[in-house]
């Protein structure tokens, strides 16, 4: 994948991001206006922004190196040779891979309990 198709996908990644972040607000703003509570949205919300500032982090360094392999193209206009660049991988801090495992936990003790089957018998 060239250095181009990377900046786009990113750059795809950091839009994507702030609608879901605009999207999560809205759902808190609901559950406020109907007094539910917004703990879980809340904590949500910030593994969202969390996210977000990775992807433009991400996004920033592309462009860096964009613009430095352009530089560098433009003085050695002689030499044609391709830029390959190194895949960037993104370090994700322990914070938010901790909230990440722990979200993922109790979205699964939520979908468990939600499928469950009601109990057998009369309920009176």
């Amino acid at each position: 994948m060239l250095l181009d198709d990377h900046i786009s996908m990113a750059q795809r990644h950091v839009r994507h991001g702030e609608l879901h972040i605009a999207r999560q607000q809205e759902r808190i703003t609901r559950l406020r206006s109907k007094s539910l509570p917004t703990t879980d949205a809340l904590t949500f919300l910030r593994l969202l922004e969390d996210v977000h500032a990775l992807q433009r982090q991400h996004l920033s360094r592309l462009l860096s190196k964009s613009a430095a392999s352009q530089a560098a193209s433009e003085v050695s206009a002689a030499e044609t040779r391709p830029v390959h660049a190194a895949p960037d991988l993104i370090s994700i801090p322990d914070p938010i891979l901790r909230l990440t495992l722990e979200l993922e936990e109790k979205l699964k003790a939520r979908m468990k309990w939600l499928t469950a089957k009601p109990p057998k018998g009369k309920l009176h």
